[in-house]
């Protein structure tokens, strides 16, 4: 269930099918997981909005808590989630650097001096 139907074969795409067809709740939830992965195939800002508003509007209909709560964040979101489709840039290398960091900091047990911290760090992300 957490790989795109995208990469799956139709064997297995059928299988899953068959699987969810008696839960209801799991398939829309399933079927809105595969919606924010298409979101995110899109191309063009006009097509990403209009793609996007869809999608929270069919996520309102929803009775799941889950699927209310996820419409809620993502209208929360909304700007920044329809900025990506701009430039396609993330800050996800800044988030992998700051995790490395704070690995660092939980195996040292606290440096004595940030010299010796900032050799560990630079080891640790090169």
């Amino acid at each position: 269930m957490r790989q795109n139907s995208f990469h799956r074969s139709f064997k297995r795409r059928w299988l899953l099918r068959t699987w969810l067809a008696d839960k209801p709740e799991l398939r829309e939830l399933y079927a809105y997981k595969q919606a924010l992965y298409r979101l995110y195939r899109t191309k063009g800002q006009k097509r990403v909005a209009d793609a996007f508003a869809r999608l929270t509007d069919a996520m309102a209909t929803s009775e799941l808590p889950e699927v209310i709560t996820l419409r809620r964040t993502l209208m929360r979101w909304r700007n920044e989630i329809l900025s990506y489709f701009v430039c396609r840039l993330t800050n996800a290398r800044t988030e992998g650097f700051n995790g490395k960091a704070k690995l660092v900091i939980r195996r040292a047990y606290g440096y004595k001096s940030f010299r010796n911290y900032r050799l560990r760090l630079l080891n640790a992300c090169a």
